[in-house]
């Protein structure tokens, strides 16, 4: 392939949170810095601030003859990937819309995501999925106005270059490392860069399956969660249980439901579950590959995703939501989140972990399986590829599709929290606009 059909091209967000006018200035530079690297090559630089932006410039360069050399985005990042928008309305690609898109790259192709913590999963999925090697930061990114070290952009006039890398900071290493970074004794993180190997191990529940059921054959040792979801279910309801497991909530439901299904993605899972209810001739399971629910419209009255919602490919499993809720009928979302802990929440944390430890002396079997578990190196394998996501995610997910619905807190932990979410009734304007597909 001759460089005068190849091309770089370089994606930028000024929207999504603060810092989008740094970002522009870092695309320009670096495009500068490319074009003088590669002076044959077609260098794009261009501002995309939905899906679908993104969508119509990739279809522009395969519609134009050019296959991507290197693709760039400097943008803001959630732990699946970057983030488009706004937090008022923020979007972001699915696993399975990823791995359905089309992307021209060619021989040699490379991809490159400039953006906080897209070495942790996405550069390796994106590695993956595309057949390409893949490049991204562990750690936050900065803005700074030197290329090998940090150098506060204020600094400079508004048109200098600017740089983006990763580096410790505020938020991975506290006030400690804010002064460190501006201080200038932290070293910029090189790239990572990611090949498309396969998944090592099993990235599914399927091999967990056995100790899943240990654990939580029954699902009332998650308190806090069957609480707040038993008072939400109403008798003589039909129930979807997505990302059902073991089928145990749709077990202990069943006396005072009409019906219930579940789904989810681990075969295994499924297999426990449909043992589990063997008895019960209301509940019914199904495996499922992607975000389509096999359900009639409008055909139940409760959807639920209790500690699974983060797996979810959630713009389009939300228009299937829409599609097989009947009117009036609601989403319930409980689900686990990574935030660091406030010290104002500290009292909370106390009164929560005394309850814990309350639990632990009720349950000891349970607290026992589930030591066996996370501790098993097939659990951890599991969690490489299918990652809790950051709070703010989830939040700003639900209040900008729901605002009449409210996020509580169930638990706190040092470095994780549950929260839970009720939509109210799910109306199907909720679930739009959508820029993608």
């Amino acid at each position: 392939m001759s460089e005068a059909s190849e091309a770089i091209w370089i994606g930028y967000t000024t929207r999504y949170r603060e810092g989008g006018a740094k970002f522009e200035r870092a695309a320009i530079t670096l495009a500068a810095d490319k074009q003088r690297q590669f002076p044959g090559l077609t260098v794009r630089c261009e501002c995309v601030e939905s899906k679908a932006e993104f969508v119509a410039a990739m279809r522009r360069l395969a519609d134009d003859g050019l296959a991507l050399r290197e693709l760039h985005l400097i943008v803001h990042s959630g732990m699946y990937g970057p983030m488009f928008g706004s937090v008022a309305w923020p979007e972001q690609f699915s696993p399975h819309e990823w791995r359905t898109m089309q992307l021209p790259f060619g021989t040699g192709g490379s991809a490159f995501f400039h953006a906080c913590r897209s070495a942790r999963w996405f550069a390796p999925f994106f590695a993956r999925s595309f057949g390409v090697p893949a490049h991204g930061y562990h750690w936050y990114t900065t803005v700074s106005a030197a290329p090998d070290r940090f150098r506060w952009d204020r600094l400079v006039g508004p048109t200098a270059p600017l740089y983006i890398f990763g580096m410790a900071g505020r938020k991975s290493h506290g006030v400690p490392g804010s002064v460190r970074k501006y201080l200038g004794l932290s070293r910029p993180e090189p790239l990572q860069r990611f090949e498309p190997a396969p998944v090592e191990g099993d990235a599914s529940y399927d091999a967990v399956a056995a100790l899943y059921d240990r654990v939580f054959a029954d699902i009332r040792v998650r308190g806090d969660e069957w609480r707040w979801l038993d008072a939400r279910v109403p008798a003589g309801a039909r129930v979807l249980d997505v990302g059902c497991g073991n089928g145990a909530l749709l077990d202990l439901l069943s006396p005072r439901i009409a019906s219930g299904v579940g789904v989810d993605a681990s075969a295994g899972m499924i297999a426990r579950a449909r043992e589990r209810a063997a008895g019960r001739s209301n509940l019914r399971f199904a495996v499922i590959d992607g975000p389509q629910l096999p359900l009639p419209d409008a055909s139940v009255d409760v959807v639920i995703s209790l500690l699974s919602f983060r797996y979810l490919d959630w713009d389009p499993i939300m228009r299937e939501f829409a599609r097989v809720l009947a009117p009036g009928g609601r989403l319930l979302v409980v689900d686990m989140v990574a935030a660091p802990l406030g010290l104002r929440e500290l009292p909370r944390l106390l009164r929560d972990k005394g309850r814990q430890l309350a639990q632990r002396v009720r349950h000891r079997r349970y607290h026992g399986e589930l030591a066996r578990m996370v501790g098993d190196r097939r659990w951890q394998d599991m969690l490489r590829y299918n990652p809790i996501r950051a709070i703010h995610e989830l939040r700003w997910y639900f209040q900008s599709r729901f605002p009449g619905g409210s996020v509580e807190t169930l638990n706190l932990g040092w470095h994780a929290r549950v929260l839970a979410f009720d939509t109210g009734p799910f109306e199907r304007g909720r679930v739009t606009p959508q820029s993608f597909p």
